[in-house]
């Protein structure tokens, strides 16, 4: 059984990682376009939750026009991909404050006798000052 508070660490790194690590590796294949030719990759999907659409004929284009290998382009599906990223890091950041408000509020009646504790436990109970 997991503590409140490890399942709300747990939720925020994972919001972290989704919403930082571009996807890089795709098999997806597509008409006129060689895989092994080409580097695909994406933008981290917090700085570009909708990347702009690919064009397909101008990566076609820029294959046949060149021997170089490999062509570096954003995948088609970058914009799906980062949208559905962003989403997957919304609810895990929903779930990471939720169980942490749960965790906080759990522990309130802790933290106030341990403040409670502190605050008095350098009184004796005789009156000081004045009333001597």
């Amino acid at each position: 059984m997991l503590r409140d508070r490890t399942v709300a660490f747990l939720c925020l790194v994972l919001t972290v990682l989704v919403w930082s690590t571009p996807i890089t590796f795709f098999d997806t294949e597509f008409e006129g376009v060689d895989n092994d030719r080409m580097a695909w990759s994406c933008p981290r999907p917090i700085f570009a939750p909708l990347p702009a659409s690919v064009d397909l004929d101008a990566v076609r284009a820029e294959l046949a026009a060149t021997s170089k290998s490999p062509i570096e382009s954003h995948h088609p599906q970058c914009r799906v991909l980062n949208g559905t990223q962003l989403v997957l890091g919304l609810l895990s950041l929903a779930g990471g404050i939720w169980k942490g408000r749960l965790w906080w509020l759990s522990t309130a009646d802790a933290r106030e006798e341990k403040k409670f504790a502190r605050l008095h436990a350098k009184t004796s109970g005789k009156p000081k000052g004045m009333l001597d």
